[in-house]
């Protein structure tokens, strides 16, 4: 893919990717985060793979060059496997050459000390505790140079803002047949025209695509992918058919890095990521069907499994908690990555266990319900509560009735 300097304002951009396809949307977090690099000196941009923080990097590359006398210079590390070589990387991206008997972190450490540039950090993730020493070291050494990174995940450092990157804007679930301001919709709609010259948003094709998008989560390369099916398909089939997402959306750019050319590809790479341990949290919340709390994670996954849900928070692959109707603290796992976890708990022959344990943790907030109400509890708090667990009683009734009624306790 071609790379070269580009020229800002009074800087330039170096090693950034010609972009080739329009930016669409998030001109608002654009300018939040160019905000943020006014205030601190390290910013790391998180959010699951998929999307578009590579992207996003890029245009508050350009947006802020002209305040780097030396500009903006992009370092990838998605390629880096070993920690040790991370400094080296960074060098290499800066034109740094290695000197025999110096270590690269030292020699980068001391050149930048003599410059004023931003340093972007793309794909951080898999060398997340050596990115972190690096950055540490460049800004007590260097005080003119900033650092923007890009992971699943924080750096975790002294002087570090975060900013989450949320998924596109969705249009209105009440009226999907007007979509305008929706930043997935306006997505899809610019590269589906790419793809079929024909395409065109309108009262037909508007509540399609409004809903195909919301399944998709408002995640960029989701929407991508979809909309280059969209000649062979069609929105409606599309839509029809995005139950088996992983196998729809398999046929990305040929020369994207390998993780980034289909859906799977991508989620697969943060699973990849975690121990055993938040594999078996993540396969195991996968089964709620919408929000839940961290007592309904520990019914699922066992007792202890509180701080793996918060990890997994961290690493972008749960939504942080909001209230729901009964005030309570809710997670939410994407519907794309609660499919793929779907498949690897069938996959690990854990998925009648876990599912079992879940009508049991339904059991007991119907019991829980039921004794309040007798203990004097108002019936709104009670329907609250039940309200707020209505989808996982659903899901619950629908696995009974195929077992037999059989619910089992939860996981000890």
């Amino acid at each position: 893919m071609e790379r070269s300097a580009v020229t800002g304002a009074t800087g330039s951009i170096h090693g950034f990717p010609a972009a080739l396809t329009s930016f669409v949307g998030r001109a608002g977090v654009v300018d939040e985060i160019a905000g943020q690099l006014s205030q601190y000196r390290l910013v790391t941009v998180t959010g699951p793979g998929g999307a578009g923080k590579t992207r996003l990097a890029g245009e508050v590359a350009k947006r802020v060059a002209g305040r780097f006398a030396d500009g903006v210079w992009l370092a990838e590390l998605a390629a880096v496997r070993d920690p040790a070589k991370v400094a080296a990387a960074v060098a290499s991206a800066l034109g740094i050459r290695e000197l025999p008997a110096v270590a690269a972190a030292y020699a980068l450490a001391q050149t930048l000390a003599r410059r004023q540039l931003l340093l972007v950090l793309d794909n951080c993730e898999q060398v997340i505790d050596a990115a972190a020493e690096l950055c540490g070291r460049l800004l007590l050494g260097a005080d003119d140079v900033r650092v923007l990174a890009t992971s699943r995940e924080p750096l975790q450092i002294a002087g570090e803002a975060r900013y989450r990157l949320a998924p596109l804007t969705l249009p209105d679930p009440d009226n999907p047949a007007d979509p305008d301001g929706s930043e997935a919709v306006a997505l899809f709609a610019d590269r589906a025209r790419r793809a079929d010259a024909s395409f065109a948003l309108d009262g037909e094709t508007a509540p399609v695509v409004a809903r195909l998008v919301a399944r998709l989560d408002g995640m960029p390369l989701a929407i991508e992918l979809a909309a280059a099916r969209v000649e062979a398909l069609g929105v409606a089939q599309l839509l029809d058919r995005i139950d088996d997402r992983f196998i729809l959306l398999e046929a990305g750019d040929r020369l994207a890095a390998a993780r980034q050319r289909s859906l799977a590809a991508t989620v697969e790479w943060s699973y990849r990521l975690l121990d055993e341990r938040e594999r078996r949290v993540f396969r195991a919340v996968s089964v709620f069907p919408g929000p839940f709390t961290l007592e309904g994670a520990e019914a699922v996954a066992g007792p202890g499994a509180g701080p793996t849900v918060l990890h997994l928070v961290d690493c972008s692959l749960l939504v942080p908690p909001r209230a729901g109707p009964d005030g309570r603290s809710r997670y939410v796992m994407l519907e794309t990555l609660r499919a793929y976890g779907a498949g690897l708990l069938a996959e690990a022959g854990e998925g009648d266990a876990v599912a079992a344990a879940l009508a049991g943790y339904a059991v007991r907030v119907a019991e829980d319900a039921m004794s309040g109400l007798m203990a004097g509890t108002s019936e709104v708090t009670a329907a609250r509560r039940l309200d707020a667990e209505s989808a996982t009683m659903r899901q619950v009734l629908d696995w009974a009735m195929e077992h037999g009624g059989a619910v089992a306790p939860p996981l000890a």
